[in-house]
This record gives C-alpha cells, structure tokens and sequence, in this order.
C-alpha cells in the first residue's frame, strides 16, 4: 500500500523530518562542548563530545548517557571499523521523532548531564 501512495506520503514524512533536523541541529550546536556533523541525509545527527578524553570511548558514553540522562543514544563505533582517534567519539542520535518537542527535552537532558559531569576546575 506504501508503494502505491508513496506520492500522497513521502512529502509529508520528509517535512517533518526535516522540521525535526532543523530542530535538533541548531539546539545540539549551541550546547558547549559539542561538535555536530552536518546531517547530510536520512534521520540521524552524529556529534561528539570534545575536550573530554572520557568521552573518547562513544560506548562507554552511551551507556552512561542512559543510565544517567535518560537519552538512548547509539555510540558512533558501532557504524564505523575505523580506530582512529579522529573517529572516536562520535554518538548518533536518531531524531525521527513524532514530537519535535521530545528533541528539545533531549538536548535539555544531555545539557544538564554535561553540566553535571564538568572536570573539576584546574584540570
């Protein structure tokens, strides 16, 4: 059925896909401490979280992030067999919401997390 009215669904599904990027992208750039990588396509941002050795280890990460935010992230090692430290760290964030709104709390959370976990002053 989805083959046969792909012209009455596709505009609506790729709209609010792209009102959920244009959500998610600009409140992702504004938190400190996060590099986004321009979404170029599909229903995913990846970004990581710099000047944080910590942060390195994006499994590490994401099963923090859950256990202690709340956000379900996927950890960008799993879609990459580089071992480079220039890609590691990378998170995904899957942003095919049917609430852009539920975006907004998810950067709020990741927000309140990072703020929470700043290295000790001096370091």
């Amino acid at each position: 059925a989805a083959l046969h009215h792909t012209h009455e669904i596709t505009p609506s599904v790729v709209a609010h896909l792209k009102l959920c990027r244009d959500t998610l992208i600009p409140l992702l750039q504004a938190v400190p401490g996060v590099q986004v990588s321009s979404a170029r396509g599909g229903m995913y941002a990846f970004f990581r979280l710099t000047g944080r050795p910590e942060f390195q280890d994006s499994l590490a990460t994401a099963k923090r992030l859950v256990a202690e935010a709340g956000l379900g992230l996927a950890p960008g090692a799993a879609f990459t067999n580089s071992a480079e430290p220039a890609e590691q760290g990378w998170l995904r964030w899957c942003f095919a919401s049917q609430q852009p709104e539920r975006l907004r709390q998810g950067v709020q959370r990741l927000a309140v997390w990072l703020a929470q976990n700043k290295p000790p002053a001096g370091l």
